[in-house]
C-alpha cells in the first residue's frame, strides 16, 4: 500500500471516529425509572387500585372495599393508607417492596395488610416514623397504628380527643400528637384551637392560641403548622404555640387552607385553589411566593419533598426548585379537569413527573429534566388519585 492511501485511509479513520463521537454526544442514553418504584393509583368512580412497576410497565389491580377512595403513603412508602370516609372505612396496602435506608428489598408480594379502621368519618391522614395517625371528623377521634403491626393487628386503636369536627393531626417525634380542638367560638365545622395529646388522648398542652378557623396541616417531627384565617399557627412539640398574620399579599381571604411538608428541602409549603403557593418558614416566620394563578389547582412536594410539582387548570405542569423556588420545567398537556374524584392528580420520583389523566384513561409521564420527553401509561378505567410507593433506588446500596 502506497504512503499516499495511506495517509487517505488515516485521514477517513479520523474523520470516521469524530462523526461517530458526536452522535454519541448528541443522543444522550435513555433514562429508566428506578427498579424500587412503585406507583398506586385509585379510580374516580369505583374500587380500583391499580399498582404499577413504571420499570417494567407491569400493573396490578385490587378491589377496595368501597368506591372512589383517598391514598396517602406511610412515612417508610411500604404501605399506603385506603381512606374512604364516606364509608368510615380505613385500609392498609402493601406495596411488597422495604425500604432500608440506602438500599431497599422485595418483601413478599403485593397485598392488603390485616389492620382496618371503622370510626367514623376519617379524614386526614398522618405518618411520621414508624406511626400512623387519623384524624375521624364524626367523633374527634384518633386511629393509631404502628407500621410494624399492620400485619398482625386487626383494627387501630380508638382515641378519643375532642367533641365532632372538621380536625387535624400531626405526630410529634417524642410521640405526642398535635390534634385540632372545637371550641365553638366559631360557627361552622372547622376547629379554632390546637392541644398537645399523648397516645391515649391525655392533654399534655392545653390550647393558648386561639383562630378563627383551622385547616391545613403539616409537621417536621418538632414543629406543626397549622393553616387558620388569620395566619400560619406554629405548634412546637414543647407546647409553644404563635400565630404569625398573613401578610397583606396573601390576606384572609386567600389564607393558606392546605399545608404540606417536604423531608428533602425541609420546608412547608403552603397552598391554596385558585390563588397560589408559597414558602412558609417556621424560624423567621416568613412567607415566599412560590407561584400565584388564579386556576391554580395543586402545589405539592415531589415524592421525597425536595422540589414543588403546580398544576394549574389549563392543564400547565410546573416544576420549580424547593431550594432556590426559581422554574425548571414547564409543559402544557391535553387533560381536563371533571367534576367530583375526576380531577387530574400529581407525583414525582427522581427521575419523572406522573400525572393522572382520568378522562382519558391514562398517565402522562414527562422526564423531569426536560418535559418535552413525554409517554403514556394507558390504566383501566379512570385513574385519579396517584403516589409514589416502594424505594427510589436503582438497585441495591445504590441510588
Amino acid at each position: 500500500m502506497s504512503t499516499k492511501i495511506k495517509f487517505y485511509l488515516f485521514i477517513f479513520l479520523i474523520t470516521a471516529f469524530a462523526a461517530c463521537k458526536k452522535d454519541n454526544a448528541t443522543d444522550p442514553q435513555k433514562i429508566e425509572e428506578n427498579r424500587f418504584v412503585r406507583l398506586l393509583v385509585a379510580d374516580a368512580q369505583d374500587k380500583t387500585l391499580t399498582l404499577i412497576n413504571p420499570l417494567t410497565n407491569q400493573q396490578s389491580t385490587f378491589q377496595a372495599q368501597f368506591a372512589v377512595n383517598n391514598i396517602y403513603p406511610t412515612a417508610s412508602k411500604r404501605f399506603a393508607g385506603i381512606i374512604n370516609a364516606t364509608n368510615n372505612h380505613v385500609s392498609f396496602f402493601d406495596s411488597g417492596v422495604e425500604a432500608h435506608g440506602d438500599h431497599a428489598h422485595l418483601k413478599g408480594i403485593p397485598k392488603w395488610a390485616l389492620t382496618t379502621s371503622l370510626a367514623v368519618k376519617p379524614t386526614h391522614f398522618y405518618s411520621l416514623g414508624n406511626e400512623i395517625a387519623i384524624f375521624n371528623d364524626g367523633d374527634a377521634s384518633l386511629s393509631l397504628i404502628t407500621e410494624d403491626k399492620l400485619h398482625t393487628q386487626a383494627q387501630t386503636n380508638h382515641v378519643v380527643v375532642d367533641r365532632a369536627h372538621h380536625g387535624a393531626v400531626v405526630i410529634f417525634n417524642n410521640g405526642s400528637y398535635a390534634v385540632t380542638e372545637k371550641d365553638n367560638s366559631i360557627s361552622g365545622a372547622l376547629p379554632e384551637r390546637v392541644k398537645i395529646v399523648n397516645a391515649t388522648g391525655q392533654v399534655l398542652y392545653t390550647s393558648t392560641v386561639a383562630t378563627k378557623g383551622i385547616h391545613g396541616e403539616a409537621g417536621n417531627g418538632s414543629t406543626a403548622i397549622f393553616g387558620s384565617v388569620g395566619g400560619m399557627l406554629v405548634v412546637k412539640s414543647d407546647g409553644t404555640q404563635n400565630l404569625i398574620t398573613w401578610p397583606s399579599e396573601i390576606g384572609e381571604a386567600n389564607w393558606l387552607s392546605t399545608i404540606h411538608y417536604g423531608k428533602a428541602s425541609n420546608k412547608f409549603l403552603g397552598f391554596k385553589s385558585k390563588f397560589g403557593a408559597y414558602i412558609l418558614n417556621p424560624v423567621n416566620d416568613s412567607f415566599t411566593k412560590v407561584v400565584t394563578e388564579n386556576n391554580i389547582r395543586s402545589a405539592v412536594f415531589d415524592a421525597e419533598g425536595k422540589d414543588i410539582l403546580v398544576l394549574l387548570e389549563d392543564g400547565t405542569v410546573q416544576l420549580y426548585s424547593g431550594s432556590s423556588l426559581a422554574k425548571l420545567q414547564e409543559v402544557k398537556l391535553n387533560i381536563t379537569f371533571g367534576t367530583g374524584a375526576l380531577v387530574p392528580n400529581i407525583t414525582a420520583t427522581k427521575h419523572f413527573v406522573y400525572v393522572t389523566n382520568p378522562n382519558g384513561g391514562e398517565i402522562i409521564r414527562l422526564e423531569r429534566d426536560n418535559f418535552s420527553i413525554q409517554n403514556k401509561i394507558p390504566v383501566v378505567g379512570k385513574p385519579a388519585k396517584i403516589i409514589m410507593l416502594g424505594a427510589d433506588f436503582d438497585d441495591e446500596g445504590n441510588h
